[in-house]
């Protein structure tokens, strides 16, 4: 069952230029589109693959179909694709959303560690798990992972973010 987005928060990095956005579930989800620059396919990519890592007991977001209305869209001038210097609107519609790893407002996430700090990370043994799987569903990118904690914690979590490039990507 498709999860409404109620509100856009704001843009992510990454080539699918995916959005921050605020969900009827209460929950935040990283949103990738359908006419994403990278390629339609992965989204279905995306949503196998984080499936599978689950299934395999690996820290990866939930997975979920997000619905974003077009009137979100028409009424929402960041929720833009930017390609070769002009925008044009997301396609409204069925997305593939990841849930943030932790609420905005309840913790930090860092998309890099210092190598010296990664004594730090709860669960430093799934990245064996996480190359294995990468190999197997020949991933065609580069390995990315979102380290994040509450306050006053000490150590880091590791989420295994962006199975998009699975399966070979687009290709």
């Amino acid at each position: 069952m498709p999860i409404q987005a109620v509100q856009h928060v704001r843009k992510m990095r990454g080539g699918a230029q995916s959005h921050l956005m605020r969900c009827a579930d209460g929950h935040h989800y990283v949103v990738k589109f359908a006419n994403n620059p990278q390629h339609p396919r992965v989204l279905v990519n995306d949503w196998l693959g984080t499936r599978l890592a689950e299934m395999i007991g690996l820290p990866v977001p939930v997975p979920a179909i997000v619905d974003v209305h077009p009137w979100l869209v028409e009424h929402t001038p960041d929720l833009r694709l930017e390609l070769c210097g002009q925008r044009k609107m997301f396609t409204a519609g069925l997305s593939f959303g990841s849930r943030y790893v932790v609420p905005p407002m309840e913790g930090q996430v860092y998309d890099y560690l210092p190598e010296g700090m990664l004594g730090r990370v709860r669960n430093i043994n799934s990245f064996a798990g996480v190359l294995a799987l990468d190999k197997w569903t020949c991933n065609a990118d580069g390995r990315q992972v979102a380290f994040w904690r509450r306050p006053r914690e000490r150590k880091f979590n590791a989420s295994f973010i962006d199975q998009g490039y699975f399966f070979n990507a687009g290709e």
